[in-house]
């Protein structure tokens, strides 16, 4: 499997913003396809600013055909009143393409997110679930509290980054 930026293969944005929308729109109310697409386009981080931290990359076949996306982000992933209490950065976006799920791509691109952070000298993760706790428990993260999206129940997780 073979990794790249999101921003360097745009032509597989609006397939994964649709497929990202589709999963998590209802959480984020006012959010908008375009933003999904402009997410995954617009990969930036200045370094230090951890609010502006925001990076995707796609895992792609060794054809070259992108088979699911993944994001590393600074903010954003809880309501304003949890923020505060919940610094990232955070693992975030993760969506794999229906016809390659169940195949290890979601496995594949979050120990490949987990060890970009680790390279930017982060020390831990935080992730936000609605559903998939278990999938992550496994791959060593762990539950850190509840909290609710949009009214809906959803699950923090962390894990640490050994350097």
């Amino acid at each position: 499997m073979n990794y790249v930026t999101t921003a360097s293969f745009a032509a597989a944005a609006d397939r994964f913003a649709a497929l990202q929308y589709a999963e998590w729109g209802h959480l984020y109310p006012g959010s908008s396809l375009g933003q999904y697409r402009e997410g995954l386009l617009n990969n930036r981080w200045n370094g230090s600013d951890l609010e502006s931290l925001n990076l995707a990359w796609f895992a792609l076949d060794d054809a070259g055909e992108p088979l699911g996306v993944a994001m590393l982000v600074g903010d954003g992933e809880v309501e304003p009143e949890a923020s505060n209490l919940l610094e990232g950065p955070w693992f975030a976006g993760l969506v794999v393409d229906p016809r390659f799920r169940r195949h290890g791509v979601g496995t594949a691109l979050l120990d490949f997110v987990t060890k970009q952070a680790r390279s930017l000298g982060f020390r831990h993760l935080r992730l936000v679930t609605e559903h998939s706790t278990g999938f992550y428990e496994r791959r060593g993260w762990t539950v850190d509290q509840a909290v609710t999206l949009n009214s809906i129940p959803n699950t923090v997780m962390f894990i640490t980054l050994e350097p």
